[in-house]
């Protein structure tokens, strides 16, 4: 096992202590207003999950488990991650069925280990993610996964990008995005020229199985931003994001890339919004949405009116080129939540749903916030607030709504302690 693995372990498995602690100590049941649809049990199962969900047209969720699946080489024998299929019920059947769908192995076959974040599809039905850590030289993958030719049978995992620290990058914690190319885009926090991250694209190979990696950006950690944690959104030919640190005030930023006219010129960076860390919100971790005016949303983890994260809009300019952020709402640290790190969901009539990973209980809480009748204000209903115990705590992850309910995971809680699937309708 690598040092970075261990690393990341010790943070995990003190986490998970405290949780089973929590657990045992409480004799908490889930009523009506969330719905566990499957706790994670570790070992071959899969546990803790730290990203959010997708779904496919039939009603089929799946994710990603940063520990747990069939390998022995990482995480201190507790496994290097999972990718995992949820069913719903179908017939007579009342429960979601879990399928394990791939499990990595780590060191074993440098197949990547420790998922951070979540998937998505393209149009044959093939996955596509990244692992923190492993492949080639422990710095973290790019990966898909195809699904078989006849039901039932295996997946096949391929590594379309082994990430060697240093200038391109290591330790990605963010899901990928495709441009209308087939080109996949993404980020890592650390690595780089400057070891504040990068922004990179994946070109698909025209012949053979290589991927072809080109570094749109390397941020310095200075004015310019630092440390993107987050997906990046795709809005024609550029993509926008956050960095946690870095901006002028270093507490973050929201930044443009723009696409190169001439083929082989560099892509050029400008900071869209520098956080000061005071009302206006400071850390912003989650990535962003955009509305069809392409205006920009999501959360910071700290700032706001109380100091405890803000839920902001970033407004395109109509002349000239500068944005204009707005906070729809401040965490008050009490029971509508604190600390987000998770981005957004829109539904139809415009409302905004995402978690918090600190609520009543500590463990977190899942809101929704409405668009003002006057003011600027957006009032805020808390949906679900996690105790920790059976209904799932450490709510980080974003969320997806199938109809109108909303799906989500845990990373701790359950009934084994190591994370949950939930639905909220």
């Amino acid at each position: 096992m690598s040092p970075k693995e261990c690393g990341l372990v010790g943070r995990h498995q003190l986490r998970i202590l405290f949780f089973v602690l929590l657990l045992a100590a409480s004799a908490f049941a889930a009523t009506a207003g969330e719905t566990v649809l499957y706790s994670f049990a570790g070992s071959n199962s899969g546990s803790n999950p730290y990203a959010g969900l997708v779904a496919d047209t039939a009603g089929n969720l799946y994710g990603t488990t940063g520990g747990g699946g069939s390998s022995t080489k990482c995480s201190l024998g507790s496994g290097c991650g999972t990718v995992f299929m949820l069913a719903p019920p179908s017939g007579t059947t009342t429960t979601w069925t879990e399928t394990v769908l791939y499990n990595f192995q780590g060191a074993t076959v440098k197949d990547g280990s420790g998922p951070q974040a979540g998937l998505i599809f393209d149009a044959k039905g093939t996955l596509y993610g990244t692992t923190s850590s492993g492949g080639a030289s422990g710095d973290g993958t790019v990966f898909k996964l195809t699904p078989p030719a006849t039901q039932g049978g295996a997946w096949t995992e391929t590594v379309l990008h082994s990430f060697k620290g240093g200038t391109d990058g290591s330790n990605p914690a963010s899901a990928l995005i495709f441009d209308t190319k087939g080109a996949l885009y993404g980020t890592t926090p650390v690595g780089g020229a400057n070891n504040f991250g990068i922004a990179f694209k994946l070109l698909p190979p025209t012949t053979g199985t290589t991927w072809a990696e080109t570094i749109l950006y390397t941020f310095k950690g200075l004015t310019d931003g630092g440390k993107p944690y987050a997906a990046l959104v795709l809005k024609g030919n550029n993509v926008y994001g956050t960095t946690l640190d870095g901006g002028l005030s270093s507490e973050g930023a929201i930044f443009e890339l723009t696409a190169p006219t001439k083929v082989g010129s560099s892509w050029t960076e400008t900071v869209l919004y520098s956080f000061t860390g005071g009302p206006d919100g400071g850390k912003p971790y989650a990535g962003l949405i955009l509305d069809k005016a392409g205006n920009l949303y999501s959360t910071t983890g700290l700032g706001g009116a109380g100091g405890f994260g803000t839920v902001f809009k970033l407004t395109a300019p109509k002349t000239g080129t500068t944005w204009t952020e707005s906070v729809l709402f401040s965490f008050g640290g009490g029971p509508d939540g604190s600390y987000a790190r998770s981005g957004l969901a829109f539904d139809t009539k415009g409302n905004l749903y995402g978690t918090t990973g600190v609520g009543t209980g500590n463990s977190g809480v899942v809101f929704e916030l409405t668009p003002p009748k006057s003011g600027t204000v957006w009032p805020e209903a808390v949906l679900w607030t996690f105790s920790g115990g059976l209904d799932g705590g450490d709510a980080t992850a974003g969320l997806v709504m199938i109809g109108s309910n909303l799906y989500g995971t845990t990373s701790l809680g359950g009934q084994y302690g190591k994370g949950t699937v939930f639905e909220v309708p």
